[in-house]
């Protein structure tokens, strides 16, 4: 199937820098007619530090709204822009060098002011569940709040920080579980005194469990990622990935996909305790990163899974052959087929991808040019791809017109050849 068979069928205004952030919320509103959406200054070409970013409503076709204003932000999570079930928007702020949420009603302009900052959401709109992202702007700049103070930042693994739990109604705050807890359950040997963070926590869709990464930078300066799912209560901890652990989503309430590889022990545990770092061995992990592709998977053994919460040994391959690189993956209601993207390949485009899990089949139903004027790395702009409510159309950041801008695709199309 060709792009042109799913087309796009709005986007925000091209001068202006509009974007939503990460892959795991929609910015559709429950009436499904109004998108939450950033708009940032078009000329800011660096992190965050302070920078205010407008919080608008987006009504396809219609100007933008704007609604309210934060300096809680990135470029890849974005303010953490959610909506309740009764129609509030809820986004991140930061005042006073102190995290908090705003929840605001469209229909009354009222606005009520939240003790900390939101991460994941529950689907009744009771809870959230989230990072400190004041220990992860320390630890990982690139998705966290510049001027958030957080406690014990410069601890490797702190027992009064890690992941929090917000009651939406009243605004009380409880550590849901602290790095500590997490770092210390089946613990892993690292070099030295590496500062870890817990990150992405994301709730099941019945609510009853939360899934979350915890992390950090080896001696050779990547990234180590160990993927686990604790009950709501933040009980029965379960360990499903480890070392290597990035982009997922539910499927339903007992299984997640996630991209992730399977080294043997014997590295993993090398690439824990630093040694990967040895001089002689950087020329090969250099050659290593730049590979892309079917080239890097065969090597690296990197791939989709289907994980089992119930039975975390259990594993099942996604797109064998057809789905050779990692992505931002989201299940459309229903649990049959998925969006997902593609960074930048040697021509800077993004591929957006529709994958049938019944089928195995994987069909390219967008192609979106990266402004290389926009950077890689912690400035990049991935696609994130991102559902409405009825699964017919998704939602995506690009900059193939030169800034940074929300784009909504019909995938009606696609979905009527299944």
């Amino acid at each position: 199937m060709s792009c042109r068979d799913c087309p796009t069928i709005a986007e925000t205004p091209a001068d202006m820098a509009c974007f939503f952030g990460f892959h795991d919320v929609t910015p559709w509103n429950p009436a499904n007619d109004t998108l939450a959406v950033l708009r940032v200054d078009p000329a800011l070409r660096a992190l965050p530090s302070g920078e205010s970013a407008e919080v608008c409503l987006w009504r396809p076709g219609e100007r933008l709204e704007p609604v309210g204003a934060t300096a809680a932000w990135n470029f890849q999570m974005g303010a953490r822009c959610q909506w309740l079930a009764d129609g509030r928007l809820v986004y991140n702020v930061v005042e006073g060098g102190q995290l908090g949420a705003v929840a605001y009603h469209p229909d009354s302009g009222a606005e009520r002011r939240l003790p900390f900052a939101v991460g994941a959401v529950d689907g009744g709109g009771r809870e959230s569940i989230s990072p400190h992202y004041g220990r992860l702007a320390r630890h990982w700049p690139a998705y966290g709040v510049a001027g958030a103070a957080a406690p014990s930042v410069d601890v490797a693994a702190p027992e009064d920080d890690g992941l929090w739990r917000m009651d939406l109604t009243t605004g009380s705050i409880s550590l849901f579980l602290s790095v500590a807890e997490v770092a210390a359950f089946r613990p892993v040997p690292v070099s030295g005194r590496i500062p870890h963070f817990l990150s992405h926590p994301l709730f099941s869709p019945c609510g009853q469990r939360v899934a979350f990464m915890h992390r950090f930078f080896t001696a050779d300066d990547a990234l180590y990622s160990r993927f686990l799912v604790a009950d709501r209560s933040g009980a029965n901890l379960r360990l499903l990935a480890d070392e290597k652990a990035s982009h997922f989503c539910w499927r339903d309430d007992d299984t997640i996909l996630l991209w992730t590889r399977e080294l043997p022990k014997s590295v993993a545990a090398l690439r824990r305790r630093g040694w990967l770092a040895s001089p002689m061995l950087r020329p090969a992990l250099r050659l290593a990163r730049r590979l892309r592709g079917r080239a890097k998977q065969a090597l690296t053994r990197e791939r989709y899974v289907h994980l089992s919460v119930k039975e975390p040994a259990h594993r099942e391959v996604v797109g064998r052959g057809c789905l050779p690189v990692d992505g931002h993956p989201m299940y459309r209601p229903g649990g049959r087929w998925f969006v997902t993207d593609t960074y930048p390949d040697a021509n800077r485009n993004q591929a957006l991808i529709l994958f049938d899990a019944q089928t195995g089949r994987r069909r390219d139903i967008g192609s979106f040019r990266a402004d290389p004027a926009h950077g890689d790395k912690d400035l990049k702009c991935d696609l994130h791809p991102r559902w409405d409510a009825t699964g017919q159309l998704v939602c995506v950041d690009t900059t193939r017109n030169g800034n940074r801008q929300c784009a909504i695709v019909d995938v009606r199309p696609a979905l009527e050849l299944a």
